[in-house]
């Protein structure tokens, strides 16, 4: 084995691929993180605009949206774990990586496209402007655009990242390494870095 072959830095299209996805799986954490935020204090915040509460359903409301909470916050867990070995995976020097990041990037496209449908947001609908900001109080705006932001951005990010790796340079770069090497990428993370 070569020492110098195994150590040459990834192309470019690989550096780019392993940047989008990284950004892409920032992203689904960072939905994660907003729905436990959101969960460790729903509580409270239910408690305190119970009173107003316009839904003739009453506590049931609240449990739905809670429970679609909890759910928000296992799924984006596995989806970050997911995403996170995908993102490991795009550097990878064998031929099996392309086929990884793709398989999961798909996997967490279909969890991504259930979670719209099942979302905390969705759990009922408004009747009138008073009972829209009752939930919002609950699941405020910015917590609805940042989970559309999240769907669109990893499925584009990832999409992009996958098409990258579709290049010519990036194609050589899994498919000619050395499999007896215990780990046939890059020398370093910092490689990732470098534009050389």
């Amino acid at each position: 084995m070569n020492d110098d072959f195994r150590l040459d830095p990834p192309p470019a299209a690989v550096r780019q691929a392993f940047w989008l996805a990284a950004i892409g799986l920032l992203l689904i954490l960072a939905k994660t993180v907003a729905s436990a935020v959101l969960l460790a204090g729903f509580d409270d915040t239910y408690q305190a605009i119970k009173p107003s509460n316009p839904f003739d359903v009453g506590d049931e409301v609240a449990d739905g949206i809670e429970l679609r909470l909890t759910v928000a916050v296992l799924v984006g867990a596995v989806l970050t774990l997911m995403l996170g070995l995908a993102a490991a995976a795009v550097a990878r020097r064998a031929d099996t990586s392309r086929s990884v990041v793709g398989a999961l990037a798909l996997l967490a496209g279909v969890a991504l496209v259930l979670g719209v449908v099942f979302s905390p947001e969705s759990a009922v609908t408004p009747d009138d402007a008073a009972s829209l900001a009752w939930l919002e109080t609950l699941i405020p705006a910015w917590f609805q655009t940042l989970s559309a932001v999240v769907v669109f951005g990893v499925a584009a990010l990832f999409g992009i990242a996958f098409v990258r790796m579709g290049r010519p340079a990036a194609a050589g770069y899994c498919q000619d390494y050395d499999p007896g090497a215990r780990w046939g990428g890059y020398g370093s993370w910092l490689d990732l870095l470098r534009r050389g």
